[in-house]
């Protein structure tokens, strides 16, 4: 089983990619967020995680660890001298906050947006929400899930959103720190559980820092607790991920690498 969480913060090295690996995840995407006036970057310009908390070489671990460059933009964490090697592939996300339709629809024409290997978006109104549920060409619809919903998670543009391959993100990391954010986390989660069946949803992290990162198990157990069942949430933290990155690679034109790339990690993982 392949375990993914793709959205995971690389600021101030305070996300490392040990960590990751040793929760048992295998592909991660590194998240870079945008309001809709910012200047975008290039996928380029986001650093990918860090080997240790804080960017440090390693030591101080059992076992000195170093990245070994991998195709696709993977990345291999290797325990030099030892004889397995774990791939843990890391790719760039962008999530954008769009205020209004004419910015949903510059999504698709934006360089920098496409230099991104998965792309997400936020609405804050009920007209950008139908958009991208409707035509905006992303991979992934998140919310700011520890506050009000700003919409109604209507059924028809959630339904059309499905048809065409687009997933619903629930954000677990930012509901652990605050009361009144977790109440709303499980409202919020409820109710995008109850109008998507289930179906098409992401369990990731947001995670700042390591601490507020969890097990996968730990995830599942999240997922049941907002109305998933136990298959449902497993899907959320492994295939759906899968199935988002390869959305993401045909949008791309790269379909073939970056799949070949999914099942060579998903080989490693088994055979250990």
């Amino acid at each position: 089983m392949v375990y993914i969480d793709l959205n995971v913060r690389a600021a101030d090295g305070r996300v490392c990619a040990a960590e990751l690996q040793r929760l048992g995840f295998a592909t991660v995407a590194v998240n870079a967020e945008f309001a809709s006036d910012d200047k975008l970057k290039q996928a380029a310009a986001v650093h990918s995680l860090p080997l240790t908390a804080g960017g440090g070489d390693g030591r101080g671990m059992k076992k000195s660890k170093t990245y070994t460059p991998a195709v696709a933009n993977a990345l291999q964490l290797a325990a030099v001298g030892g004889s397995q090697v774990r791939a843990v592939q890391q790719l760039k996300r962008v999530t954008l906050k769009v205020d209004d339709v004419n910015g949903a629809m510059a999504i698709d024409s934006s360089a920098a947006v496409k230099s991104f290997d998965i792309v997400a978006a936020e609405a804050t109104s009920p007209k950008v929400f139908q958009f991208l549920c409707e035509q905006a060409n992303v991979d992934v619809i998140t919310f700011d899930i520890t506050n009000r919903m700003p919409f109604q998670l209507k059924r028809p543009w959630v339904d059309a959103a499905i048809k065409r391959g687009v997933f619903f993100e629930i954000m677990y990391a930012p509901s652990l720190s605050d009361s009144a954010g977790r109440r709303y986390f499980f409202s919020n989660a409820s109710n995008l559980v109850r109008v998507t069946g289930g179906r098409h949803l992401l369990l990731s992290s947001g995670a700042t820092r390591d601490i507020l990162l969890r097990a996968p198990y730990d995830v599942i157990n999240i997922g049941v607790l907002v109305g998933l069942t136990y298959a449902q949430a497993l899907d959320a933290v492994s295939s759906s991920g899968l199935d988002v990155i390869a959305r993401a690679a045909k949008r791309r034109g790269k379909a073939d690498v970056v799949l070949e790339t999914a099942r060579a990690v998903q080989d490693v993982v088994m055979r250990e």
